[in-house]
């Protein structure tokens, strides 16, 4: 156990004297973070509008239809379980529940709202009274619809809450994958593996040594990046809920181990920095843009959805964004749970067969 800790101990050391590595793993994230969250990316889009029908007749069709039409609306059919979580979580602005005994002669409709979406949510109301009266155009009286309102307290934080966690989640994918290969192949290049093969230390003593010197830089960083978000960008984690810290420490240390392993993978497979660095590259830029960091991946077709929300990436983003935000229990987040520990099994596997001395 005393040669792990001396191991991690000189590590971190030449973490910290490394101006570099601070730089991509804490100053960086941290700009980024800041800036848009100030910046605000993201808020100038088109109001969503769910749709639970439970009528499915003519006349509710008809009335869908020319709700369709209007194309600065965005329009998308979602299940009842699904409402209060798409709401609060500002995947949708509201959702408009129509009857099954909807009629266009006598109209009923139930539009759910977050409190602060009451303007747009009355927006959606007031277009689907202009749509019955444009369809009995004919009909002198007018046909005014009743309506019920479910309102839901405000806990969707804005574009803001939803970045930190992702920016969190992406700077511990760079730790743990720039912060192993760069110092793996430098040590490799530089001889300092191979004069460490001929000590009495074991590689699993210098193995294990790395892993624990980095899980601590990152959860450390972790914490770091989540005070930061809370004192300047004003996010409430977990809305007060501290439970919510045990599963962002569960998932940091998780997420930790699965990219230094992927980092272990890459620097035994590259025989010096002009080849890791694009390898490396390769595998963090696409998961960067397409694992939920900047924007939900809701807004991807079917298909790529599908593929990147089993990137390594993809459940650790949604696992502190959940627990972060909502204060998601770990019983929940079973599958992103179960998703990293079968990539960390991959990448271990592949680290183990890859890493070379020399």
């Amino acid at each position: 156990m005393k040669i792990y800790l001396i191991i991690a101990k000189s590590t971190i050391k030449m973490y910290f004297r490394r101006t570099q590595s601070l730089f991509w793993s804490l100053f960086f994230p941290v700009v980024m973070m800041l800036g848009i969250g100030f910046f605000g990316f993201g808020q100038f889009t088109a109001p969503k509008l769910g749709i639970v029908n439970y009528s499915n007749n003519s006349e509710s069709t008809i009335f869908l239809e020319e709700f369709s039409k209007k194309d600065y609306l965005e329009i998308q059919l979602v299940s009842a379980s699904d409402i209060e979580k798409s709401i609060l979580e500002g995947k949708i602005d509201s959702v408009m529940i129509i009857p099954s005994d909807f009629t266009l002669e006598s109209p009923s409709l139930e539009i759910s709202y977050e409190k602060s979406k009451e303007n747009i949510a009355l927006e959606f109301y007031d277009i689907s009274q202009m749509i019955i009266s444009n369809i009995l155009s004919e009909d002198k009286t007018d046909k005014k619809i009743i309506l019920k309102e479910q309102i839901f307290e405000n806990e969707y934080q804005g574009y803001k809450g939803f970045l930190v966690p992702g920016i969190v989640a992406l700077s511990i994918m760079q730790s743990g994958i720039l912060g192993v290969v760069f110092t793996l192949i430098s040590y490799k290049t530089q001889g300092v593996l191979k004069r460490l093969q001929a000590t009495p230390i074991d590689p699993s003593h210098f193995l294990i040594g790395q892993m624990i010197s980095r899980l601590l830089i990152i959860v450390i960083q972790t914490f770091v990046l989540f005070f930061i978000g809370i004192v300047i960008l004003n996010i409430d984690i977990a809305l007060g809920n501290i439970f919510a810290w045990i599963n962002i420490i569960i998932f940091s240390v998780l997420g930790s181990i699965l990219f230094l392993f992927i980092g272990l993978a890459i620097s035994g497979a590259s025989p010096n920095e002009d080849y890791a660095a694009p390898i490396a590259n390769l595998i963090t830029f696409p998961m960067m843009f397409l694992s939920g960091v900047f924007f939900d991946t809701d807004v991807l077709p079917g298909w790529l959805s599908n593929i990147t929300n089993n990137l390594p990436l993809s459940p650790l983003v949604s696992s502190l964004r959940e627990s972060a935000l909502y204060g998601t229990s770990t019983i929940e987040l079973l599958p992103e749970l179960m998703t990293m520990i079968v990539w960390i099994i991959i990448a271990f596997v592949i680290g183990i067969k890859t890493f070379k001395w020399e």
